[in-house]
């Protein structure tokens, strides 16, 4: 059977310079520079790793490869100094064949050269300082050393087989009474001699057999390999679905003559059928859903795209908890451990190629279409993704590349199970972002669209007039849905409302799905400060716009690894300067609100024009006059008490309370992790004085953590937050902060224990 060793330790690096300097001990994944929060410190050129490698111990012949989950944005591989393999492009895997050269039992040096400079032939292509996000660099993402027996399943993207290559399951049927699962098996047989075998294919419902088959396969010539259709007929199947999102363990065995195992892989599916229309909408499993959705981007503060997989499971569960769905992953292929994530959570999401407004030459085309390929191939078998944006990003096209990326779609995901989509109406389904206005007047015939964007950009530019190298023809900063924690309560209170007047117009449209820009702030090339336009900050601390969204969830709707249920949120700190329009956010029936224990009303949800077709409008409470004390907000479900929110006129900074946001999500021991530790400066009640800013000092003296950025951080609406990068096996920290603002000293220390 394969063994499959990873390779994320043991790491040595440098930048190649002129004078390249001395190598130094990294763990993987790892970014070549510590970029800042903004985008502006960032490095370009070619950068190496080195490490030792011997291959596990093995009683028969073996094959090679090392396995490498994402190099920025291109690689060459050396295997003793000698070139083993190379690859273009940043956002998709690929492997390294090093043969069968590791059998002496020796070690050996396994080098990797990358170079993130701007290419105008790899996508994204653009220049950087014309870009809206931000590519990093190194090896971001994990690497394996993987040993394969001579008679084998094949990598899906190195076996370079149009719908083929490793394992491929496809629901062909599905209902609550039976359903039908084809698991497609490619083979390879790299012995001197013809092989004779079989498959075995297991489905498993956590401890129980739902389905198996086996399949005689005729003699494998050597050198050669084949691929074999093996239909598992599962009765009374527990179908995926956002809201119970049921996963299945397929485990599939070749065997030998003599019934042996002589390789396996296993994979996690999810039983479920999907459909897109104009007339119904998206469909899962039957049932017309119209999700609520976001954007994302998969960067992390002062880490860049090195993100570890705790890191990617606490930004769906983000996701899932600020009341979402449905995710757009924009605009280029991300972790498959947020797919993992969100297979588990039922978060269905629009897998992208890497692109934004820019097509280059013919290098470049060919790139985007082996790039459409790739990322077919290494996500197909997630029940999650149920769109596939084969198209550049706000790019003109021309109708032949688009002609060719859709029918990629279609030739690597055969049936009908594959949607692309894209901007420009070329393909199955049509994306269109609310700015650009087609919203209520685009048709054709039954085809369904999806708002790829809304909520951000029809609130900050005119697109007839804005000027991206200027940044004329910007609107109002007032009325901006680009608004960080340190613009208030005003601007994050009109944030909130810009995208309540937004939502309740999408959900006036035939949409399928909407996706709001978007859920997390982001650096970008193109600007000297990040977009502020996120619910949540670069840190993931929550806006109002948070609590806006999660209160569209019904108070009913929770699971597994994630928690909803009654909320209530009122969106004002209370201070002099506070409206006293008091704007309170709830899915429940009812809202009472009262100041210093007197009640000021108890209302339903206030349902205007701009609120009338949102899940759960707002509620607004008129006060005469400014009064400090505490304002509280109980919400009611049944005419009974199911939530709860109180807000207090903050006194004077007098105690710091830091937390470390792990939402109870650890690392595995022999991981690394990424944690946010953030400290809120609070009045002697606690409360937060949220008009504060200045600097906080902080340190951790844990030997195997260490604190991403040694200045001082910016405190930001009485919050500051600073980036823990945790070694494998790391599984408790000591950090320290200090207020250097505070006429007297301020500080304080915490002990972090992972809750793995």
């Amino acid at each position: 059977m394969a063994d499959h060793l990873t390779l994320c330790t043991g790491w040595e690096f440098r930048r190649r310079t002129p004078d390249s300097g001395p190598w130094r001990p990294v763990e993987l994944p790892h970014t070549p520079f510590e970029p800042d929060l903004d985008g502006r410190n960032h490095w370009f050129g070619v950068c190496e790793y080195r490490r030792t490698v011997r291959a596990p111990e093995a009683a028969a012949p073996r094959l090679h490869a090392v396995h490498f989950g994402g190099a920025m944005h291109s690689a060459r591989v050396f295997l003793d100094g000698r070139q083993v393999a190379s690859h273009a492009g940043g956002y998709l895997p690929f492997e390294a064949p090093l043969g069968s050269g590791l059998h002496d039992g020796l070690d050996h040096e396994l080098r990797v050269e990358i170079d993130n400079r701007e290419n105008p032939d790899i996508p994204p292509g653009k220049p950087y300082l014309e870009l809206d996000f931000c590519w990093y660099g190194g090896l971001y993402r994990e690497v394996e050393l993987r040993s394969y027996p001579e008679l084998h399943v094949t990598d899906p993207l190195s076996a370079g087989r149009v719908a083929g290559g490793g394992l491929f399951a496809r629901t062909l049927e599905a209902s609550e009474t039976r359903a039908l699962v084809e698991v497609a098996v490619h083979v390879r047989n790299a012995s001197p001699e013809a092989r004779l075998y079989s498959l075995r294919a297991t489905l498993s419902d956590g401890d129980e057999i739902a389905s198996g088959a086996t399949l005689a396969c005729p003699a494998l010539p050597p050198g050669s390999d084949r691929q074999s259709a093996l239909r598992l007929a599962v009765p009374h199947p527990r179908l995926w679905s956002v809201d119970s999102p049921r996963l299945h363990d397929l485990h599939v065995e070749i065997l030998g003559p003599d019934g042996g195992v002589v390789d396996s892989e296993s994979l996690r599916v999810g039983i479920r059928r999907i459909a897109f229309s104009r007339s119904e909408g998206f469909q899962l499993n039957g049932r017309s859903l119209r999700l609520r959705g976001t954007n994302r981007h998969q960067e992390f503060p002062r880490a860049g795209y090195a993100m570890p997989r705790a890191a990617h499971i606490r930004d769906a569960r983000r996701i899932k908890e600020a009341g979402f769905d449905y995710v757009r992953l924009a605009h280029y292929p991300q972790s498959p451990h947020f797919l993992d994530a969100c297979d588990e959570l039922g978060i269905v999401v629009m897998n992208a190629i890497p692109g934004w407004q820019y097509l280059g030459g013919e290098a470049f085309r060919q790139a985007c279409l082996q790039n459409a390929r790739d990322l077919i191939r290494r996500d197909r078998n997630h029940p999650c993704v149920v769109l596939w944006e084969l198209s550049l990003n706000e790019t003109p096209m021309d109708e032949a590349f688009m002609d060719s990326l859709h029918a990629i779609g279609h030739e690597e995901y055969p049936g009908d199970q594959m949607f692309t989509c894209g901007w420009i109406d070329r393909y199955d389904v049509f994306t269109h972002s609310r700015q650009h206005g087609e919203l209520h007047r685009w048709r054709n015939g039954d085809k369904a669209l999806v708002v790829a964007e809304y909520g951000d950009w029809e609130f900050y530019a005119a697109n007839d007039g804005f000027d991206q190298a200027t940044g004329s023809g910007l609107l109002a900063p007032w009325s901006s849905s680009r608004q960080g924690r340190a613009n208030g309560e005003r601007g994050l209170r009109q944030q909130a409302l810009n995208h309540a007047l937004a939502l309740n117009d999408t959900l006036s449209s035939t949409a399928a799905l909407d996706g709001q820009w978007a859920v997390f702030d982001y650096a970008r090339g193109y600007h000297a400060e990040r977009a502020a336009c996120g619910i949540m900050d670069i840190h993931r601390i929550p806006k109002f716009s948070y609590h806006f969204y999660r209160c569209q969830r019904s108070p009913g709707e929770s699971g597994r690894g994630w928690q909803g249920g009654a909320e209530v949120f009122i969106a004002s700190f209370w201070t002099p300067a506070s409206d006293l329009r008091v704007v309170v956010f709830s899915n429940c029936e009812e809202v009472a609100l009262s100041l210093n224990g007197t009640p000021v009303a108890r209302k339903r949800p206030d349902t205007t024009w701009m609120t009338q077709r949102l899940p759960h409008p707002p509620f607004l409470f008129e006060l005469p006059r400014f009064v400090p004390g505490t304002l509280e907000a109980v919400g009611f479900l049944g005419g009974r008490p199911a939530a709860r929110h109180r807000v207090q006129t903050p006194g004077t900074a007098a105690r710091l309370r830091l937390t470390i946001d792990d939402l109870s999500i650890g690392a595995r021991v022999d991981e690394p992790d990424l944690l946010v530790a953030n400290v809120q400066i609070c009045d002697a009640h606690g409360t937060l004085c949220a008009e504060l800013s200045g600097s906080m000092q902080f340190d951790v003296p844990t030997d195997g953590a260490t604190l991403l950025g040694s200045e001082p951080m910016h405190v930001e609406g009485g919050i500051a937050s600073a980036v823990v990068r945790l070694s494998p096996g790391v599984d408790s920290f000591a950090v320290a902060a200090h207020y250097l603002d505070s006429p007297w000293p301020m500080s304080t220390t915490t002990t972090w224990t992972s809750p793995a």
